[in-house]
Formats: structure tokens, C-alpha cells, sequence
């Protein structure tokens, strides 16, 4: 018997919290924390989110609230089709088994315009750097002139923007770090002990 209500809000429960999202134009997108589209089965209400690369997502779908997503969203489908691949993705047994039925009850909608890009890729984070450089040296010359300092404008400009890229350096490696730990705990890939030896953790 199926449930008639979602015990969670929006159309699809992140429940490890990774921050996964759909993409967002005109926003920070990192490529292993995108929603690039959805598998669904709306006969079983069954889901299988991926990422741009193709790699399942672990997340839930809410059978009342994602038809809406896929309508507002979706660029286009594949009818009787079930994308993806990774530790996340669905057996291969069962995938095989499925395939000999005819996938009828799958549709796979790929979601949104990614053409803006990902941070992941150095040149979108060249442009991402430098419209943020450009707003930082808008906000410190405004500043320089309302607090009325008596330093020399450029000297204080030069160095609030040389902060400020080295926050962003700063950032940039922290979430690249992350975003490829993501990868390969989607690809299945076991992680290297924290400690090699139990003398390390001593």
C-alpha cells in the first residue's frame, strides 16, 4: 500500500546533507553537487537523480511536489529510459531485467540550461573572480571615499582586492577539494584511511 503524503518538504529529501541542488543561473554551481536530471517512475514513484557526469545522486524524491519540478524544468526527455551510473545507481540486475520489460513506466528529463558552466573548471572561475574583484573594487572606492580616508585611494583599493582574491584562492581550493571527494563517494570509490597505522591516531 502507498503512502498518500511525504513525510518532508520540497521535491526531493538531500538526506546526507551534501547540499545538492538543481543548477542556478546566475549563481555558484559546483558539477558533483548539480542536478542534471531525473530518471522517474511515476506509476512506482521511484527516482533516480544524477549529476552532469551521469553519476546517481542519493536522494528521495517526493512523488507530490518533483512532477512540478520536471515540469517547470525540464529541457528535455527520453521516454523508457533510466540514466545514471555510480554506487548510488540502480542494480544491474535489476536494470537488466527491467530493460527486457521495456522500461514503459520510465521517463529520464534532463534538467535546466547549464551552459553558464561549473566552478569546477578554471575558466568559469576566472569570470566568477573576476566580476567579484570587479564588485570588491566598486565597494572599497566607494568606501575609501565614505569613511573619508586619508590613505592613498589606489594603495587601499590594490590591497583590499589582493584580500579579497586570496580569499576566493582560498575558497575556490576548499570546494574543489570537497566537490571531488563527492566524486568518488558517488563513483563508489573507497576513501584512504585517516590514519595508516594505529601509531598515527596515537
Amino acid at each position: 500500500m502507498k503512502r498518500n503524503y511525504s513525510p518532508f518538504k520540497g521535491p526531493f529529501l538531500d538526506s546526507y546533507s551534501i547540499g545538492f541542488r538543481l543548477y542556478q543561473t546566475g549563481e555558484i554551481n559546483w558539477r558533483h553537487r548539480t542536478i542534471a536530471g531525473v530518471s522517474w517512475n511515476g506509476e512506482e514513484q521511484e527516482a533516480f537523480f544524477f549529476n552532469p557526469d551521469g553519476l546517481v545522486l542519493p536522494l528521495k524524491p517526493n512523488p507530490w511536489e518533483l512532477p512540478e519540478l520536471i515540469r517547470i524544468n525540464a529541457v528535455r526527455r527520453e521516454f523508457s529510459s533510466i540514466h545514471g551510473t555510480g554506487h548510488f545507481a540502480m542494480k544491474e540486475g535489476r536494470r537488466a531485467e527491467l530493460k527486457s520489460l521495456g522500461l514503459t513506466d520510465w521517463v529520464t528529463y534532463w534538467l535546466v540550461d547549464q551552459s553558464a558552466g561549473y566552478a569546477n573548471d578554471p575558466a568559469v572561475w576566472q569570470r566568477i573572480t573576476e566580476q567579484d574583484l570587479a564588485e570588491e573594487k566598486t565597494a572599497s572606492e566607494r568606501l575609501h571615499r565614505e569613511l573619508k580616508l586619508t590613505s592613498d585611494l589606489s594603495g587601499y583599493v590594490n590591497e583590499c582586492l589582493a584580500q579579497q582574491r586570496e580569499l576566493l584562492a582560498v575558497k575556490h581550493r576548499r570546494r574543489c577539494v570537497e566537490d571531488s571527494k563527492i566524486l568518488a563517494w558517488l563513483k563508489g570509490e573507497t576513501p584512504q584511511p585517516l590514519f595508516t597505522s594505529t601509531q598515527e591516531a596515537a
